[in-house]
């Protein structure tokens, strides 16, 4: 597991391997295959969408040398800062990197691949690497963006817009949990998140690196000449608030000059003809919403007109963003089925989304949010359950996806008898010998299911007691769960290394159907 396998357990660890070999298997089948390809689809459109943003940085860089071998005394000063944002940049982006590495190889082993993922719906790898002690990246990589953001907004800090820009992309405050409270960013990015979706929120920090990184670069290059008379040396830029929108949702930009004359506003139009400078739709303010109908990759145009001494001139722009597909997160909590009669707890998310915008409705039965999550109890078995996921996005209600769930009956439980041992431990008698002083302190039959995942309490609603010998045999029915004093003393008058059957044990569960259980063989000792 990479670089945990000399590390002390922590309680985390010793707890998750408590639970591994009952769980894992089960865990590996709660996430959706087609949720984990949206993962896949979306991490290829940021990589995509990264690579485009490093071009355009390089080439700015190009431009800016060119710049300085110009005109080296007005230049130098504003190339440096340039090349100390790339470093940085550039650091923060491979800590990045050698992050998502990480959790693959936790996941995959030291042969893991980012670009080839094998357990994709791997639920522990991110938590280890991200938040438990000895590694705790979860902290570290929060430090590394917190200190990169502080110090690009302190290069445009006469820039408001700019500012507010980098402190709403690179966020890492608190977040909202499944149960409403607050949690630290780490928590939210880590705890329980598949290892696509981890990887995924890390290469979209990437790209929004890259992004900011030539929002201050452009923004350096611009104050070379912010002396000069500006309305030779325009451009027009868009400053979206993230180049990643979920369907449903609105993408947000602001379309402004970067080096424009304070004393008149810019027109901005979307569409039209930018070498004319005519038609198009007039955006107030510059600011341009529009709602994801549909995913991919969208791509817009237009141009900004602006009044100067020598008549109106025309600046286009042309910019782009992506859609991707909403996905909700719907998982059964102890395993990928529900047993009718009881309550099954059940984990419902969307990526990216408070859990108090998140409602669900189901059919087959009856879903209940409490302080812990969402819990279903299923109408009977054979009629599957069916959950049908919305979020609330600017105020309106998006469809997130739905997921079926298997109902199966309670599976039949086993009966014990309870009693004390020598050390006063309580103990469960199930098969075999027990000494009879113990057996004559035991008071009633009881039964439980087998399986330690699920949580069902039965009633023993009567059983008989069995004994052959010599004279014939001996049946004595107890109409409850207590022995009855026939019992005992037939139990009492036995010698050692005889026996006795409990059979025909009546017992009730939570889904009120009554089932026979098996006959219990008990050899005094």
């Amino acid at each position: 597991m990479g670089g945990a396998t000399n590390c002390p357990e922590t309680p985390r660890q010793k707890m998750i391997g408590m639970m591994y070999i009952v769980l894992t298997a089960m865990l590996a089948l709660n996430v959706a295959a087609d949720i984990l390809n949206g993962f896949t689809m979306v991490e290829t459109s940021l990589k995509e969408s990264t690579k485009s943003s490093e071009n355009r940085n390089l080439n700015l860089y190009a431009r800016f040398q060119d710049s300085y071998n110009q005109n080296p005394t007005k230049v130098k000063e504003w190339l440096d800062r340039a090349n100390d944002v790339k470093k940085q940049s550039d650091e923060l982006f491979q800590k990045l990197q050698d992050l998502k590495v990480l959790i693959v190889k936790t996941a995959d082993g030291e042969e893991g691949d980012v670009d080839h993922i094998e357990a994709r719906d791997n639920l522990d790898a991110s938590g280890r690497v991200g938040l438990d002690e000895g590694m705790g990246e979860g902290k570290k990589i929060k430090a590394a963006v917190d200190t990169y953001r502080e110090k690009m907004k302190d290069y445009v800090k006469a820039d408001t817009t700019k500012v507010n820009m980098i402190d709403k992309i690179l966020n890492t405050g608190e977040m909202v949990g499944h149960d409403g409270s607050k949690q630290a960013w780490e928590v939210a990015t880590f705890e329980m998140m598949p290892v696509a979706a981890t990887i995924t929120i890390l290469t979209k920090m990437q790209s929004d690196v890259r992004s900011i990184e030539g929002e201050v670069v452009t923004y350096l290059k611009n104050m070379v000449d912010a002396d000069d008379y500006r309305v030779n040396k325009i451009e027009a830029k868009v400053i979206p608030d993230s180049k990643y929108v979920m369907r449903g949702g609105r993408y947000h930009a602001n379309i402004v000059l970067v080096a424009s004359d304070s004393t008149q506003r810019p027109e901005v139009y979307i569409g039209g003809n930018p070498e004319t400078g005519t038609g198009g739709t007039l955006v107030q303010d510059g600011i341009y919403d529009a709602v994801a109908t549909a995913t991919g990759d969208r791509k817009y145009s237009g141009y900004i007109r602006l009044s100067s001494p020598t008549g109106v001139k025309v600046y286009p722009f042309e910019s782009d963003y992506n859609v991707g597909e909403p996905t909700a997160i719907i998982s059964a909590d102890r395993m990928n089925v529900f047993y009718a009669g009881i309550d099954n707890p059940v984990s419902i998310s969307v990526p990216g989304v408070p859990a108090s915008n998140i409602s669900a409705t189901m059919s087959g039965g009856t879903l209940r949010r409490d302080s812990k999550g969402w819990v279903v109890r299923p109408s009977k078995p054979g009629v599957p359950c069916v959950f049908n996921v919305s979020v609330k996005i600017d105020g309106k209600n998006q469809n997130m996806g739905s997921k079926t769930f298997r109902v199966k009956q309670l599976p039949p439980p086993v009966g014990f008898i309870p009693y004390v041992d020598d050390q006063g431990n309580p103990q469960k008698h199930k098969l075999g010998a027990i000494k009879k002083n113990l057996l004559m302190s035991v008071t009633e039959m009881r039964a439980e299911l087998d399986d330690a995942d699920i949580e069902a309490h039965y009633d023993v609603l009567s059983f008989e007691m069995n004994i052959s010998g010599a004279m014939g045999a001996i049946v004595e029915t107890s109409p409850n769960k207590n022995f009855t004093p026939r019992q005992k003393d037939l139990i009492k008058g036995m010698a050692r290394n005889s026996k006795f059957f409990l059979s025909n044990i009546k017992a009730k569960g939570p889904d009120g159907v009554t089932r026979t259980l098996p006959p219990m063989e008990v050899i005094l000792k």
